[in-house]
């Protein structure tokens, strides 16, 4: 119910508002984190007016809030071309899924939901730490919708997406487990992972309670013809296939079946 609530709400966002979406917002954030990391190497501190930092934030410099999604994946050239890459393709494929206004409100959903927690006053330093939850989110939408879609790990390994997904989710986990306040750092990375909870998890619920259905109902019908009346019933000693299914069964030319003792003995 919750489910389809959802899905009649943002149908109803759409039709409203779905000619201001940004088509292909993810390349766009990918291709300005190509621009921050080569602005990086004319100013180095360039990057640290675009990370998140609270008090920063606090003290005025709103525009953290987010410029932090457009901090370069990583500061060595050939990282971030790949990264761009991988984030062209993947929005690409959710686009194709969702289209530009479904895609945009999970893009700038998670990008809230982060800039949020990181305003809490137990999260100072989590710059780093929300671009990685951001980047999961993403992955872990593409691998919710496409689990059989084979990627090559560092252009070789081949891979479905649904266990990159598990990867990706139980690094997640460590570090939370290895941070040093585990209960802030997980609360964080819940908040982050909030608009993936909202779309995917009704969904994940309803696909298994029908797996469970189907299971059942399968168990069902096999029992019952398991247990239903034999087919085979031997007309001198009354065994069947199901009572003795060690014994073959043949029909005489009186018509009458006999098991295979029977014959023997007659």
């Amino acid at each position: 119910m919750i489910y389809e609530t959802g899905n009649r709400v943002i149908n109803e966002l759409e039709k409203r508002f779905g000619n201001f979406a940004l088509p292909k917002v993810l390349r766009w954030i990918a291709g300005f984190q190509v621009l921050s990391w080569a602005l990086s190497l004319i100013s180095p501190e360039f990057l640290d007016w675009i990370i998140f930092d609270r008090n920063a934030i606090l003290s005025g410099q709103v525009w953290r809030l987010l410029t932090w999604v457009l901090f370069p994946a990583s500061d060595f050239v050939l990282f971030v071309i790949i990264a761009a890459m991988f984030m062209f393709f993947i929005n690409d494929s959710l686009e194709s899924e969702w289209e530009s206004f479904r895609l945009n409100l999970y893009v700038f959903g998670t990008l809230i939901c982060l800039s949020l927690a990181g305003l809490m006053p137990v999260a100072a330093g989590a710059g780093m730490l929300l671009n990685s939850i951001f980047y999961s989110a993403v992955f872990l939408a593409f691998a919710s919708l496409f689990p059989n879609q084979i990627i090559h790990l560092f252009g070789i390994i081949p891979i479905k997406a649904k266990w990159l997904g598990w990867v990706n989710a139980a690094f997640l986990g460590a570090i939370i487990l290895t941070s040093a306040y585990p209960f802030i750092v997980g609360l964080i990375v819940l908040l982050g992972l909030l608009p993936f909870l909202l779309t995917f998890v009704p969904g994940f619920i309803t696909a298994y309670r029908q797996q469970t259905e189907v299971a059942v109902r399968r168990h069902r019908f096999e029992k019952e013809i398991s247990g239903g009346e034999a087919f085979h019933d031997c007309e001198t000693c009354g065994a069947t296939e199901k009572t003795h299914p060690e014994r073959e069964f043949r029909v005489a030319a009186d018509g009458s079946e006999y098991c295979s003792e029977c014959r023997k003995t007659a």
